[in-house]
């Protein structure tokens, strides 16, 4: 299990929540997000569009399985301004 830290607040524009879950759906690992109290599967546009909190200003990224250094490496590229 990798676990990768963002500071969503690097960027002028956010990522759009349908790019972070299409780059998502691209790996085969698991990701999921924690932000705050809440741990969301990074796959599903529900559960991220309904428990993702972005306010806090950093998410903390969990990537289980065969292709999680790759799928790490690509999220947080994601975030870099």
């Amino acid at each position: 299990m990798v676990k990768r830290r963002v500071d969503t607040l690097q960027r002028y524009n956010p990522v759009p929540i349908s790019m972070l879950i299409n780059t998502a759906n691209s790996f085969a690992c698991d990701i999921f997000v924690e932000c705050g109290k809440n741990k969301v599967n990074a796959k599903n546009y529900d559960e991220m569009k309904r428990n993702l909190v972005t306010q806090y200003g950093h998410l903390l990224f969990y990537f289980n399985g065969v292709d999680e250094d790759d799928a790490g490496k690509k999220i947080e590229q994601m975030f870099l301004p």
